[in-house]
């Protein structure tokens, strides 16, 4: 009797642990027998086998360094930081088998030691007991487990108010708001409370310059092939300075230097490096028609990759149904910015003191080989130069990670470097294609207000955005 069960509970193991793989190339596209890789992109195996993410309450765990876990639920998270040696704990041990190969682990009694590795990562491994019971342990190592279905979220925000009223021209020929027949006060994009029906698993840290190396190495050239933009040339550099697959530190440099087009490619290597399905499609285009917001949420952008020589055009298809990561949507980051406060106009509260504000923003701060840097807020001609400024910045970075988190425990929301976010299909303001959100290191302390956006259309395409990617959990 004791060998059947024995054999039934291997069967049940292999069962789990079957692989159903596809193939992705970093550019979205499905790697199949008529369609073979051409180029230095990294193809990476998706094993689909277990992504039952949408069975009963999951439970979080933040507890640094050491996890009891009790095995009343069948799906845990357990957040962790990088380059950290973590015991995991099983309370209710009953000589039970560990299994996973997303992380280097082994077993101690009944612990596991684990090491979370050395870049952002969301993996998995899995307990079972010998009666074939199966507990998923996920592992978000540098990211946060957020529930925005608990609480109503305060979106939007009171913004600079314009008057409609009927007329035959503009009034003033840079403003493009809409005119109707009567006279109201109307704000782009007024401040209401909302639910947000979704659990997302959401970046601690603004994405960093080691972490962009690492995951995008393959697609960054290894010398400057033609005179490029600065922004472009700066990865190159930074490349030359790392090692492939080396040491990423948690609190390394925010990335400043990115174009909507590189962090889009590597939202897809982060999702191909988890085994996730990738969200976005690359096509391209010579038809500079296609920079613009689909109705369907997908969109047009430059191609600005690091081995194209000459102006071409991307259109972005964005597989809803995907499992990996993506930029937020604005209503996404102005909840998650808010950390579920929904009396607040900036990050860390209404108050407009610099000293309150310095606690958890970089700002104010100009690089002095900016020919922009003796610009003032004080003179009327210069502080439009400075709010709209938008990622023109000549700047450095700063180690993420450094000042106090927000009530979600998310670091740097505001200040430093904008974060890019999608827009569902709809511009808000003009005709963005995409906006950024947060505010810039050498921006003045009303500029991180949460009302502010630095957005990225056919006329303006700014090169010196940042990022923070999230990845929904689907109920």
């Amino acid at each position: 009797m004791r060998f059947n069960l024995t054999i039934i509970w291997l069967i049940l193991v292999f069962t789990v642990f079957a692989d159903q793989q596809s193939i992705y190339e970093i550019d979205g596209t499905a790697v199949r027998s008529y369609n073979k890789t051409n180029g230095p992109k990294a193809l990476v195996k998706l094993n689909n086998s277990i992504e039952n993410n949408n069975r009963k309450a999951e439970q979080v765990y933040s507890i640094r360094d050491s996890f009891q876990i009790s095995l009343k639920d069948s799906i845990h998270w357990l957040e962790m930081e990088k380059n950290t040696d973590y015991t995991i704990c099983i309370e209710e041990a009953n000589e039970g088998l560990w299994k996973g190969n997303d992380f280097s682990y082994k077993k101690e009694q009944n612990c596991i030691l684990l090491n979370s590795g050395n870049y952002v990562k969301n993996g998995k491994i899995w307990y079972v007991t010998k009666f074939g019971n199966v507990f998923t342990f996920n592992i978000l190592v540098g990211m946060k487990y957020i529930d925005l279905s608990k609480e109503k979220h305060k979106l939007g925000y009171f913004g600079p108010e314009y008057k409609r009223k009927k007329t035959t021209k503009r009034e003033n020929p840079h403003v493009f708001y809409p005119f109707v027949a009567f006279e109201d006060r109307v704000y782009p994009d007024p401040p209401r409370l909302e639910n947000i029906n979704k659990v997302l698993i959401v970046d601690k840290y603004k994405v960093t310059d080691c972490e962009i190396i690492q995951a995008l190495w393959d697609s960054i050239p290894n010398h400057i092939p033609f005179k490029m933009r600065d922004n472009q040339m700066f990865w190159i550099k930074k490349k030359n300075s790392l090692v492939k697959n080396g040491y990423c530190d948690a609190h390394d440099s925010a990335a400043i230097n990115l174009n909507p087009y590189l962090a889009l490619m590597y939202a897809n290597a982060r999702s191909l490096r988890d085994g996730l399905k990738p969200v976005y499609s690359f096509e391209e285009s010579e038809d500079w028609k296609i920079c613009q917001l689909f109705k369907n949420g997908n969109f047009g952008i430059r191609n600005e990759s690091l081995n194209i020589r000459k102006s071409s055009f991307t259109f972005i298809y964005v597989d809803s149904t995907s499992n990996g990561y993506r930029l937020p949507y604005y209503d996404e980051w102005m909840a998650l910015a808010r950390g579920g406060e929904i009396n607040t106009e900036y990050v860390w509260g209404d108050s407009n003191d610099s000293v309150n504000a310095s606690q958890y923003a970089w700002f104010g701060i100009k690089d002095p080989r900016d020919p922009k840097s003796k610009i003032t807020s004080k003179v009327g001609a210069q502080k439009a130069l400075l709010e709209h400024s938008c990622g023109r910045w000549w700047q450095t970075s700063r180690p993420v990670g450094m000042l106090k988190p927000n009530s979600y425990n998310l670091y740097d929301m505001s200040g430093l470097v904008c974060e890019i976010v999608m827009l569902p299909g709809k511009s808000i303001f003009h005709n963005e294609i995409l906006s950024c959100k947060g505010g810039f290191l050498a921006d003045p302390l009303d500029s991180l207000n949460l009302g502010r956006h630095c957005d990225y259309s056919q006329t303006r395409d700014f090169f010196y955005y940042g990022l923070r990617l999230v990845r929904e959990v689907k109920k």
